[in-house]
């Protein structure tokens, strides 16, 4: 490979130049060429736009190939991309492909041809397993499309993402040292020998060693850092993250209100700061701002803070007015059970005696054999309103929550009519919290990591970023039938792995235990008895 192309590699394990060589050599790097040559742009594109066309003769031809339109409305929302740039890149990828899938061994084939100093077939593997979001053997347009478009146009976090993504090769959560040194040998094999100067043997191991060693220094830290405050008189006070819980303690008479110390943290006593306060939370939000208020300026206080072990959490919102669900709204929840994406929402509901706390037990109940998992990310209004613009929406929120939406998958899919509530809303079905974090401390609630783990295994991984209808669009389409109150909850739907999807079906049993967790709200961990 040629210096001015750049590699994926910083420069350990590389031979000195000698002092007889002149070269100069410039140190490796990822430039936006090379990563459109190891994302087949090129391929595609030079397929997508024939030798000799001028831009009328294209724009004919693109008037005449077209992706079906409501796919192509839904992947311009999913990508970074133009309607005609999809449109272009949809008929090279069918040009070549034209099943419209691509297995690996043709991925392998195209991805190796620009890569001909070396072996590229091993990375290539592992690149076309991060492609393939489905795990089914093929890359689909839509997977293709959408990979692309946050590789070229994503934010750097959309681009840690993915690359952790393509690192974690058994897909459980974590990278290990072996998973990265594999895909780092690939790498140096896909850049053969005949890169300047030479690289040892040994390059790609010493590569992983000094990754990992960096990263242990900063956990090292971390946890001396720790350890220090800890070490204070005074208890570790609050971020200016807003967490707003509902707690008990045996010193208390009856529920009160609390700010959470940080995630995981302890409780300052919101009730103690201000007895004027309401001691529940769908009250101290009908009141508003003026609560809210005080809130903050707990928050720059120098207030005791309730050891976590000597409170209860309870749910951060009991008794709302109601609960709205919305099914099938994750992408990719829609693709596990091969059926189209909605172009409405689709509402049902949970009464409010399923709610419980963020660490109670789920009971399974005696006329259900089915009960399943589902993570969701859940909104909390803030506000009254009907009739609300999806533009004014968030005006109405409050916050958010993680939220679990136990169902019985018999009562939801079979009996009953097949009408899903009496499947979803069985006392202990709707465990919440920790906390509602209010909506200024989230940086964006629809990218947000969200995952499920039974029994420690993950089952379910994904990004609220799939979501088909976002909060604004969910609150607009409610509140066109119903009035909206202060404390109502909003469970936004589930991403794939659901245990009724599984082959042969998983179920939840007795002694299991269900950790559901969101980026920045926190987690919640339910036993099932």
């Amino acid at each position: 490979m040629k210096a001015s192309d750049g590699s994926l590699l910083g420069d350990p394990g590389r031979t000195p130049l000698s002092k007889k060589e002149s070269v100069k050599w410039q140190r490796p790097r990822l430039t936006r060429q090379a990563l459109m040559r190891c994302c087949l742009v090129k391929w595609i594109l030079s397929s997508a736009a024939p030798q000799g066309s001028d831009s009328s003769d294209s724009e004919l031809e693109l008037s005449t190939v077209r992706h079906q339109p409501e796919g192509l409305d839904q992947l311009q929302a999913q990508t970074k991309f133009t309607k005609k740039e999809l449109q272009s890149l949809y008929r090279g990828f069918k040009n070549e492909c034209p099943t419209g899938l691509v297995d690996e061994d043709t991925f392998k084939l195209i991805y190796s041809q620009f890569f001909p100093q070396g072996d590229a077939t091993t990375y290539a593997h592992f690149l076309f397993n991060a492609f393939d979001a489905d795990g089914n053997g093929a890359i689909r347009f839509e997977d293709f499309v959408v990979g692309l478009s946050i590789l070229l146009r994503g934010t750097v976090h959309e681009k840690l993402k993915w690359a952790f993504n393509l690192y974690d090769i058994n897909k459980d959560g974590y990278i290990t040292k072996e998973e990265m040194l594999a895909i780092m040998k690939s790498i140096y094999d896909m850049m053969g020998r005949h890169t300047y100067p030479i690289l040892r043997e040994d390059a790609p191991l010493e590569h992983v060693e000094r990754f990992f060693q960096a990263l242990m220094l900063v956990a090292a830290r971390r946890r001396l850092l720790t350890a220090l405050l800890q070490a204070r008189k005074q208890p570790l006070q609050p971020s200016r993250d807003m967490r707003l819980v509902q707690f008990q303690a045996p010193h208390l008479a009856g529920p009160h209100l609390g700010l959470e110390a940080g995630n995981g943290g302890g409780v300052i006593d919101l009730n103690a700061f201000d007895p004027t306060l309401p001691e529940t939370m769908v009250q101290f939000l009908e009141q508003g701002e003026a609560t809210l208020s005080v809130a903050r300026r707990a928050l720059t206080a120098q207030l005791p803070v309730l050891p976590r072990s000597e409170v209860t959490l309870l749910a951060p919102v009991t008794r709302p007015d109601k609960v709205v669900c919305v099914g099938l709204n994750y992408v990719d929840h829609c693709k596990e059970q091969n059926v189209p994406v909605p172009k409405e929402p689709i509402i049902f509901s949970k009464f409010a005696s399923s709610i419980v706390g963020p660490y109670d037990a789920v009971v399974l109940p005696p006329e259900s054999q089915e009960v399943d998992w589902e993570v969701e990310l859940a909104v909390v209004i803030g506000r009254k309103g009907k009739h609300i613009k999806a533009t004014d929406a968030m005006a109405h929120v409050a916050g958010f929550t993680v939220a679990h939406d136990v169902s019985a998958r018999d009562w939801q899919m079979r009996r009953n009519g097949k009408q899903w509530l009496l499947g979803k809303t069985f006392d202990t079905f709707c465990p919440l919290g920790p906390a509602l974090v209010t909506k200024d401390s989230i940086a964006d609630p629809h990218n947000l990591r969200i995952c499920c783990r039974v029994n420690g295994e993950l089952v379910q991984s994904s990004n609220t970023n799939q979501m088909v209808f976002k909060t604004e669009e969910l609150i607009a389409w409610v509140s066109r039938f119903v009035t909206l109150y202060p404390g109502d909850i909003f469970l936004t739907g589930t991403p794939p792995g659901v245990g009724v999807f599984r082959k042969p079906p998983v179920f939840l049993k007795k002694g299991d235990e269900v950790q559901c967790e969101i980026e920045e709200l926190g987690s919640i961990v339910n036993k099932v008895v």
